[in-house]
C-alpha cells in the first residue's frame, strides 16, 4: 500500500513518466524506488545522505537506478529500458526521476520544503511532456502508522478496532476508509488537475498498490512483532479501498478530458509480496542504509532498528511493477 510519488518524462514521440515527492519522512515511495536497491548501491547519492550532527541536511528520498519507471519499456518491441535511454542521452528521451520517498501529495503541489522544491514548481512540466506517471495516496493515508500500529497490535486481535488519537480516538477500521474518501481521493485528483494544468499534452499514469502481505503474514515475526491472521486480512481491505478509489480518480479525470489512466498492479504482485515466493516486497530489514533514521522513519518501532526499506518493494519488485506500466501503456 505504500509509494508516493513523482517523475517526469518529456519525450517528442511515444511516452512515458512523472510521479509525487518528499524529501524526508517515513515510508513510502514505491516510484522514488525506496527498497530497489542493493543497500545504498543503487541509490542517487544525494538522495541518500545524513549528517547525524544535523538532520536538516538529511536527504532520504532514496531515488534509485532500479526503480520500476526505469526498468519498464516504452514498447513491446523496444530493445532498452527507460532508464537505459535516458543513461545515454538517447536524443528521444529526456526523462526525469523526481520522486521522493515517504512523498505526500501536498509536497507534488507546495512549496520547499526540506531542501526540495514541490514537484509542479521542478520545472519539468511544460506543453512538451508527454507522460507523467504519479503513484500517491499511501503516505496520504497513514500508511506508516497504520503498519507500525498494527505490527506491535500482535497478539491482540485485529488492529482494526484499535482506537488513536491521530484518528481523532475512532477505531482505524471506521477512520481509515472515510479519510482515503473524502480527503486522500479528492488530494489525488486535486494533483492530477494540476499536472494536467502544467502539461496538458500528457498522459498521467497513476499507479495503484499491491497487497502489501501475501499468505497469512505468518513469516512476518520478530522477537513478539508481528502481524495477526486478522490484522492482515483487514490490511488488505484497506489497500482495496484505496485501489478503489484511485480508480475512481482517473474515471473522474478523464469525464473532465484529462487523458489519464490508472493501473492497477494487484495482477503481477499476487502471491509476492512480503512472505511470499518469491517475496518481492521486503519484510522488516534491519541492516541500515547512509540516510535512515529508524527514530524518525519509524517512531513507534524505534526500538527495533528497521530500514526505511522495510515493506517496500525490492528489485524484482519494481520490475514487476514494470510490467503492469507496461501493460497500461501499451496502445495508449
Amino acid at each position: 500500500m505504500a509509494t508516493a510519488v513523482a517523475l517526469v518524462a518529456t519525450l517528442p514521440a511515444q511516452a512515458v513518466v512523472g510521479d509525487p515527492v518528499r524529501p524526508d519522512g517515513a515510508t513510502q515511495s514505491f516510484s522514488s524506488g525506496e527498497g530497489a536497491s542493493e543497500g545504498n548501491a543503487d541509490y542517487d547519492k544525494e538522495t541518500n545522505y545524513r549528517d547525524s550532527q544535523n538532520e536538516a541536511t538529511r536527504n532520504a528520498c532514496h531515488r534509485s537506478k532500479k526503480a520500476w519507471s526505469r526498468q519498464a519499456k516504452t514498447s513491446a518491441g523496444a530493445y532498452e529500458s527507460i532508464g537505459e535511454l535516458a543513461d545515454r542521452w538517447d536524443a528521444g528521451m529526456d526523462y526525469h526521476l523526481i520522486a521522493c520517498s515517504g512523498a505526500r501529495t501536498y509536497n507534488i503541489l507546495r512549496d520547499p520544503e526540506n531542501g526540495e522544491l514541490a514537484q509542479v514548481h521542478k520545472g519539468y512540466l511544460d506543453q512538451n511532456t508527454t507522460m507523467v506517471t504519479i503513484s500517491i495516496g499511501g503516505n496520504d493515508s497513514r500508511f506508516s502508522y497504520v503498519i507500525q500500529k498494527c505490527l506491535i497490535s500482535y497478539g491482540s486481535g485485529s488492529c482494526q478496532d484499535k482506537l488513536d488519537k491521530p484518528f481523532e480516538n475512532k477505531p482505524m477500521s471506521e477512520a481509515l476508509p472515510e479519510l482515503i474518501t473524502q480527503v486522500v481521493k479528492t488530494d489525488i485528483l486535486a494533483a492530477v488537475e494540476e499536472i494536467h494544468r502544467k502539461a496538458p499534452k500528457a498522459k498521467i499514469l497513476l499507479m495503484g498498490y499491491p497487497k502489501l502481505i501475501s499468505g497469512d503474514a505468518s513469516f512476518l515475526r520478530l522477537a513478539g512483532l508481528g502481524l495477526s491472521k486478522e490484522s492482515n486480512d483487514w490490511l488488505n481491505t484497506v489497500a482495496a479501498h484505496l485501489t478503489s478509489e484511485m480508480r475512481s480518480v482517473g474515471e473522474i479525470a478523464r469525464s473532465k478530458g484529462i487523458d489519464a489512466r490508472f493501473s492497477d498492479p494487484t495482477w503481477a504482485f499476487e502471491g509476492k509480496g512480503v512472505c511470499g515466493n518469491p517475496e518481492s516486497i521486503h519484510g522488516m530489514v534491519k541492516t541500515l542504509t547512509d540516510s535512515d533514521n529508524t527514530i524518525k522513519d519509524w517512531p513507534l518501532l524505534k526500538a527495533y532498528g528497521l530500514s526505511a526499506q522495510s515493506f517496500h518493494p525490492k528489485i524484482s519488485g519494481a520490475r514487476l511493477y514494470a510490467d503492469a506500466m507496461e501493460a497500461s501503456i501499451g496502445g495508449w
